[in-house]
């Protein structure tokens, strides 16, 4: 029987363990109506259609625009009623469960709130140059530590500190010019954005915590002598996470994290059962390959449903616009209607991300023989050597600088020039144009997303080849600018501003009200039975 590390026999013991909060059986449980729930799980759906977001960050992206509605729009002060708001709303968008949660969770919420919103009147009232910024980063700290609560997962939280201490054993530094602190911090980042695909509101507040861990628990007199420290912290997370060195680091362990997420599946809650797993090499090869089929078989699910929420984005997006914008502009400065521009416009692109979908492939035998290899050194300690070579930067000004750049704007130029001849041979004018190159850049970027996700598993290293290379010279470029834009786009997206403004405002209180008088009869009904 082959012997396991301590760090796995440490893992198991904490994969096995169940740390929930205790909740007592006579405590008050938050339960709303379930008709009125439906209208805003029907709602949720909508915007999240409008707003595409990746799968993991849908549940934050939601709770951060709760909070600027309660506290940015709304104006709300009161941190009870912002956390009744926000819970209430996260249960009809079946985020949270209802008749479950205990009444106290909205108290311990709104404790999380006060906290912030002191942090937020202090900036107000002594605002730093980037304030809009800093305010922003601030409200991103604030929905983390929500979610955190709302949504514990120690599970997690084991499993990233089991990969951390793996990969600061494995990876060789031994040439690159970084101390040990700072290499170790950047491991840690690397891990966070490849395990649980962290993004920089989340690390920025997983990096604030080590640097007051006592955070989660601080008193307000406490907070109140922070605040003056505020910005320094956020110039010192800045640097972390802009470091030369994350970016390489990241590519090294997007492989190694699927080694460690298969791992996490291949365990159940129970301990006994879990050594015995571990301890038979033969039932722990057979497990990881059923645990890898399942993954690709879910991949398979998550990328259709991602799939087809993003033709919905595009379709309707591109539908709208085309209809507001192109057509008056064609009757008001051409005189006609350019019904093939038109159509084109409206059919071409959700078409086109049909296509990309239908060329994507999810990994295959091969890649869960290589998984298997990986996590069985891993377990028994067989030692895996990661070099970490730095890539010089190329120097602004370089001979190689010029010619790589130089070379790139022959790929932009190639690439956007052939799209806008075969639009003038189509006859598009200017603004119909612009429009189709807009959302070309748009598709192709969330098809490399996508693409992406259907790799989330793979550890098969790209294919080098003619086609390959053909295919990224003249899609790399528009890829770039579709990201560009996507980034952009989303803080002027006027559907979102529509929705988020003139209509989810007052739909919530539509729906909160009914709530209430529907909670109001049903008490009358049974004063009377």
């Amino acid at each position: 029987m082959p012997k396991i590390t301590g760090e796995s026999e440490w893992l198991l013991q904490e994969l096995s363990s169940t740390k929930k909060r205790a909740v007592p059986a006579d405590a008050a449980k938050i339960k709303l109506n379930q008709l009125i729930s439906k209208l805003g799980f029907f709602y949720e759906k909508i915007r999240n259609a409008i707003d595409y977001n990746e799968e993991h960050l849908i549940r934050r992206t939601s709770l951060k625009r709760l909070l600027n509605r309660q506290v940015g729009f709304l104006m709300e002060k009161n941190p009870i009623k912002i956390s009744e708001a926000l819970i209430h709303e996260f249960i009809r968008a079946k985020y949270l469960p209802n008749d479950e949660l205990p009444e106290t969770d909205i108290e311990e919420v709104a404790i999380i709130i006060a906290k912030y919103l002191m942090v937020l009147q202090y900036l107000a009232q002594n605002p730093p140059p980037d304030y809009k910024k800093i305010t922003d980063w601030i409200t991103g700290l604030m929905v983390c530590e929500i979610d955190e609560f709302l949504f514990p997962d120690h599970k997690e939280t084991a499993l990233i500190n089991y990969a951390y201490g793996e990969m600061v054993k494995s990876i060789n530094f031994s040439k690159a010019d970084i101390d040990e602190k700072e290499r170790n911090l950047q491991i840690y980042i690397a891990v966070l954005r490849n395990l649980i695909k962290a993004d920089q509101q989340l690390l920025s507040y997983l990096l604030f915590k080590l640097y007051r861990p006592d955070w989660n628990n601080i008193t307000p007199d406490e907070t109140r002598k922070l605040l003056p420290q505020l910005l320094s912290f956020k110039k010192k997370i800045d640097l972390h996470l802009n470091h030369p060195s994350g970016h390489q680091l990241g590519k090294m362990l997007k492989v190694q994290s699927v080694f460690f997420n298969i791992i996490k599946e291949a365990t159940s809650d129970d301990l006994a059962e879990n050594r015995e797993l571990f301890g038979d090499e033969t039932r722990l090869a057979e497990k990881i390959k059923e645990v890898c089929n399942r993954k690709y078989k879910t991949t398979r699910t998550k990328l259709v449903g991602s799939i087809f929420r993003v033709i919905i984005y595009i379709f309707l997006t591109k539908t709208i616009l085309a209809l507001l914008l192109e057509l008056p502009y064609d009757q008001i400065f051409l005189g006609h209607i350019n019904w093939l521009a038109l159509t084109i416009n409206i059919v071409f692109h959700p078409l086109l991300m049909a296509i990309v979908a239908l060329t994507i492939k999810i990994p295959g035998p091969k890649n869960t023989e290589i998984i298997m290899e990986e996590i069985k050194k891993i377990i028994y300690g067989s030692e895996r050597r990661l070099i970490y070579k730095p890539k010089k930067s190329l120097r602004f000004g370089s001979w190689a600088f010029i010619i790589f750049n130089s070379l790139y704007s022959i790929m932009f130029l190639a690439s956007f020039g052939l799209v806008l001849w075969f639009l003038h041979k189509l006859g598009f004018n200017l603004f119909s144009g612009a429009l189709f190159v807009f959302f070309l850049t748009l598709v192709s970027f969330f098809g490399f997303r996508l693409r992406n996700i259907a790799n989330q598993y793979s550890v098969t290293p790209r294919k080098e080849n003619l086609t390959n290379f053909l295919i990224d010279f003249f899609t790399l470029p528009i890829i770039s600018v579709g990201r560009f834009l996507s980034v952009n786009f989303s803080k002027i997206n006027i559907m979102i501003y529509i929705l988020d403004f003139a209509i989810e405002t007052p739909f919530k209180a539509l729906v909160e009200t009914l709530d209430k008088a529907l909670g109001f009869i049903r008490e009358k009904r049974e004063e009377i039975s």
